[in-house]
């Protein structure tokens, strides 16, 4: 049987899954239709970059290296399967 700390874990890991597949489609949508994507990926790299770098030297778990990753290529919208991204050179 589940105990209520161990649902309340489990509701609240699928709850910022959930918040992290509305804000990464969002991102996308916003991405597809903006007026100068190129300007656009070289910013995202750009902030991509700077962010990972502070991720990185900062003295957090590697979960939350893996999570940055993650939701880099959930915003970029790329399939490892694939190799499909959706800003080119990020």
């Amino acid at each position: 049987m589940t105990t209520p700390e161990e649902a309340t874990a489990t509701a609240s890991a699928a709850n910022v899954l959930g918040t992290e597949m509305a804000l990464a489609a969002a991102l996308r949508a916003l991405i597809k239709t903006h007026p100068h994507p190129n300007l656009l990926a070289q910013e995202l790299a750009q902030q991509r970059q700077f962010s990972q770098a502070h991720l990185e030297a900062s003295p957090v778990p590697d979960k939350a290296l893996m999570g940055f990753e993650l939701t880099w290529a959930l915003i970029l919208h790329r399939d490892p399967a694939q190799d499909v991204q959706l800003v080119p050179g990020s």
